[in-house]
């Protein structure tokens, strides 16, 4: 075995095991494509794939920005193979890429650190997409025709710090390439009239692709449309979501969905309903303590927020318990949405405290920065939510 600082890539299928539980055959038909077209990607940029189990890659390259044009060419073919592809059966690869010490073994794989974080930064990408550290980002910036947006700082399962995380966008930036042709070949001809008109035109592709390029994303922005899971299977539902933690735990399902704070409380419990279940409800310190678990599993259901004074404040997902409008504040009146009777709580010390006047929701919440499984009272929607499926009832 030998140490070694090395470029790191991550990818996986985004939701394969439902995948494979729904069309398996195809499920392992597109996975042999989607590899054929992603290996040699690899090669062609001097990467190595050094481990691989199922749908999972990990590949080591000597340079950060070559990792990155090969996540951004594999991420553009596998688009293109999609485009032929029954929508149900497409597959999406994430991508998450992270600098770090490995150790090589005898065998050619390589372990270590560096490339768990690769491997966390993959599962906080979208379907599509491509997530990479500070590290990376500090390396290639502004070396390469593509526009990396800080997602901020991520806990993940195992690490006393968050990290910061930078996403490039799964769309193609072959249009960058051909702007940038364009308008070195147009200043350069003699016609000023010529130059003018094609100076126009090129501010109004530019304008065009910067609105493409830096708003933000569909999954992102799904807002508070009512009846929007009507009629939808379990997979079509979940495939709305960019993060998905699935467990079970004693006679029900559980299911973590992160969401980006763009839906109302009305909404999530039409999701709930429309799952087959509701906003969970925790009845002992065990149930609590493995929903805990579960949220540190991906990264990306903690997030690290901003506050006004400066600070920071680190919150997980919602959780099921409301409180009465017009209740004696701070901590009569709460109850539990699907109407189970209260008979376990694990508020934090001195909470629920209704800081803001007007905090009648409930999710976990971190001690300082570190994730803790105690709750906290908030007044809106965050980014994360547990969902709770009798077994019985699951939908398929």
């Amino acid at each position: 075995m030998r140490r070694t600082l090395a470029t790191i890539l991550a990818a996986d299928v985004a939701q394969y095991s439902s995948h494979m539980e729904e069309h398996e055959t195809s499920t392992l038909f597109h996975l042999v494509e989607l590899r054929s077209r992603m290996d040699p990607l690899i090669a062609k940029y001097n990467g190595r794939i050094a481990n691989t189990a199922g749908d999972s890659i990990i590949a080591v390259f000597e340079s950060p920005v070559e990792a990155v044009e090969a996540a951004i060419e594999i991420q553009e073919a596998h688009k293109a193979y999609n485009a032929g592809v029954k929508e149900r059966e497409r597959l999406f690869y994430r991508i998450g890429i992270n600098i770090g010490d490995v150790t090589i073994q005898q065998n050619g794989d390589v372990l270590g650190g560096g490339v768990n974080i690769a491997a966390r930064l993959e599962s906080v990408a979208v379907p599509g997409g491509i997530c990479v550290s500070e590290n990376v980002y500090e390396q290639v910036d502004r070396k390469l025709p593509t526009t990396l947006t800080k997602l901020g700082e991520q806990y993940v399962k195992n690490l006393e710090k968050p990290i910061k995380v930078y996403a490039i966008g799964p769309t193609s930036n072959s249009f960058g390439h051909a702007l940038q042709t364009f308008l070195i070949r147009t200043v350069k001809r003699p016609s000023m009239q010529l130059t003018i008109v094609s100076l126009a035109l090129v501010a109004t592709m530019l304008s065009g692709y910067l609105l493409l390029n830096i708003r933000t994303p569909d999954w992102a922005t799904r807002g508070d449309e009512q009846g929007q899971f009507n009629g939808l299977t379990k997979q079509e539902i979940l495939a709305k979501f960019d993060l998905v933690t699935t467990g079970h735990f004693q006679n029900s399902d559980y299911y973590i969905i992160r969401y980006w704070g763009g839906l109302t409380m009305d909404v999530l419990e039409e999701l709930a309903d429309a799952l087959g279940g509701h906003v969970v409800t925790i009845n002992s310190a065990a149930e609590n303590m493995y929903l805990f678990d579960l949220s540190l599993q991906q990264p990306g259901h903690w997030m690290v927020q901003d506050i006004s004074d400066g600070s920071k404040q680190v919150s997980g997902p919602m959780i099921g318990l409301v409180q009465t409008p017009g209740s004696v504040e701070p901590g009569q009146g709460w109850h539990w949405l699907d109407g189970e009777t209260v008979t376990f709580t694990n508020w934090k010390q001195g909470g629920p405290e209704n800081s803001k006047g007007h905090q009648n929701l409930a999710q976990f919440r971190a001690n300082g920065m570190t994730p803790v499984p105690y709750w906290d009272d908030i007044d809106d929607c965050q980014d994360s939510v547990i969902i709770e499926v009798p077994a019985s009832a699951a939908v398929n």
